[in-house]
Formats: C-alpha cells, structure tokens, sequence
C-alpha cells in the first residue's frame, strides 16, 4: 500500500499526521502526557471492566469530529507507513483505546489511594455532561452509541479521576527551573578559517561606529548570521564567551574546532524566548515524573479491553454528526478543580 505523502492532500491536510501522532498527548493543564507506546506485559493482567460502547464513543466520536471538522472524512481513509495500522482511521481507533486504557489504569490507581470525586467537583462535571448532551444532535447521539447523559456524565468522571490522580502522582515533583538555567540569547557571529583573518576582522568590528551586521555578511564563512541561544549542561568556549556578553558587546576572537568566532551579543535576555523555554522545561520534567511513575504502576497493572464493540467502530458513519466539544468543556468546567482553582 502506497505510503502517506502530503503533497497528496494539499497543506492544510497535511498537518493530520503531526495532529493525529499528538492524539495521545491530551494533556491536563497542558502537563499531563499519556504515551503512545504500548504497556509491556510483564506483570498482572487486571479483572476490570472497560468502558461501555457509549461511553467511549462520547470520547471518541467528539474526537472523530475535531479532526473530521477540519480535514474531511477522506482523512481516515489514507493510508499510513510505519504503524500496525493500514490507514488513518484504524491508527486513530488504536490510539484512543489505548488512551482509555490509561483513563482506566490511573482509576484503579485512584480506587487504591482513595482519591475520589468531592460534590463540588461533581457539580462541576454535571455542568458540563448536561451542556455537551443538550447540544447533541439525533446524528451526534446515534454515532455515540445512542448515549444517554448518564454515559457523558461517567466518561468525564472517568477522566477527570485519571487526572486528579496523575496530579497527585505530580505532587511532590519540585520542577522549578531558575532563569538562568532557562535564559535565551541573541547573537551575531563572524565565523572564519584562519586566526590572522579573524584578529583582523576584530579589529574592523571592534571600531568606533563599525556596522558588525556588514562585516559578517561580508567575510563570515557561515551563512547563518543570527543565532538564538540556550543554555547548555555542558558549555564550550563558545557557548561561555556568549553568556558573559552584555547587550552590544563583542567577544575576543574565540577559537573552538579548527574554526574562529567572533560574537556580538544582541540580546542578553530575551525575557519572552526565555519565559517560554522555562514552561517548557517544567513541562519536560513533570512529564517525565508522571510517565516513570505511571509505567512503573502500568506494569503490574495491566488494562486490556475486549469488548466486541471496538472491532467494529467505523468512523465513516453519521457524517452529519459534528459534535466536538468534550474536551473543550471539560477544559472550561473540569480542569480548574484539578489544579484546585475551582
């Protein structure tokens, strides 16, 4: 089978791969990551019940419709390279299985720590059932599995456990990265071959009202002029003559595998660049933390559906059917309480 090429579908359904290879990274408050990959089995199956057709449809079907709002219903017919699945609509009823199967994992956790839904919260997920049933359509309810607004209602308490949970796995993670570990700076660099050439174009640039842009232009060897730089673990000559420079600065001649730079600096602290590699960073570390710890609970408590029903899940049907709200709902209703800002 032919293998998927974007140039098939034009640039916008282009980016189905990248929106769908993210399916699995729902994230609560933008920190909660469920991996793509597979729980190995090496430890206990669990005895659980999966989720009844209804319910995982609420989930599933809103996210058919997100995706098919966008791109049309060809796009789960196209074929796709590299996976078990042979085109986008089964890859994408695999991955949402799996993610259930991680809502479901992290309840058990939460039946085993005790962590429950409180009558606030449920007020709150009431909220949001109702006004995501109401707006249904005959065409939304029949793709979902004829749902009642008890089987929405379950699915979002079902998530919203899996999140307290993850949260409470979270707890006790200090991921506070410092702006210094975090800080982005601009640069312009003079990139050459040979040390004469370098103290002399130093020289040039280093003159009263010399133009540095003109200079690297000119004689750098490297086309790329203007770099943006982070703060590494390990720091060369190079990456430490950068940081020790203050706005409109320029270094010594610094030599560093055979070649020689010379660096201006133009921004030492770009404070946006730097605030959102800092998000990113704690990000990557409260990710991390969740994931080692989920894995290591995921492993001895395995959840595997069996239900008929997930065999025969055709995304072409009821293509009248838009609803695509679930987790926009849940975002304004829900997510506040398991930060505890409800």
């Amino acid at each position: 089978m032919a293998s998927f090429r974007e140039s098939e579908i034009g640039p916008k359904r282009g980016e189905a791969r990248r929106m769908l290879s993210l399916l699995l990274s729902l994230l609560f408050s933008a920190l909660l990551l469920f991996g793509c990959k597979g729980i190995q089995i090496t430890g206990k199956t669990e005895d659980v019940p999966g989720f009844t057709e209804a319910q995982a449809m609420v989930l599933l079907g809103s996210e058919r419709n997100r995706y098919q709002n966008v791109f049309g219903p060809e796009l789960w017919s196209l074929p796709i390279s590299g996976q078990q699945e042979e085109n986008y609509g089964e890859y994408f009823t695999a991955r949402m299985k799996e993610f259930l199967q991680d809502v479901k994992t992290l309840d058990l956790l939460a039946e085993e720590k005790g962590i429950v839904v409180t009558s606030t919260e449920m007020e709150s997920i009431r909220r949001a059932s109702t006004e995501f049933y109401n707006a249904l359509s005959e065409e939304d309810r029949s793709f979902m599995g004829n749902c009642t607004v008890k089987d929405v209602t379950d699915i979002y308490v079902n998530y919203f456990l899996a999140c307290k949970t993850a949260e409470y796995l979270l707890s006790n993670i200090n991921s506070e990265v410092s702006d210094a570990e975090a800080k982005v700076i601009s640069i312009q660099q003079i990139v050459v071959s040979d040390e004469e050439s370098a103290k002399k174009l130093h020289e040039s640039v280093t003159a009263s009202g010399a133009n540095f842009s003109y200079f690297a232009r000119q004689f750098s060897e490297d086309p790329e002029i203007d770099r943006t730089l982070y703060r590494k673990e390990e720091e060369d000559a190079y990456y430490q003559a950068a940081f020790s420079l203050e706005d409109g600065q320029i270094s010594d001649v610094i030599s560093q595998d055979g070649k020689f730079y010379i660096i201006k600096c133009v921004d030492s602290y770009d404070e946006k660049a730097t605030a959102e590699r800092k998000k990113r960073l704690e990000e990557a570390i409260r990710s991390g933390a969740f994931r080692r710890s989920y894995d290591s609970y995921a492993e001895q408590h395995i959840v595997r559906f069996r239900e008929d029903f997930w065999k025969k899940i055709d995304l072409q049907k009821y293509p009248e059917s838009k609803a695509s709200n679930f987790f926009s709902l849940y975002d304004r209703y829900i997510l506040p309480l398991v930060k505890g800002k409800g």
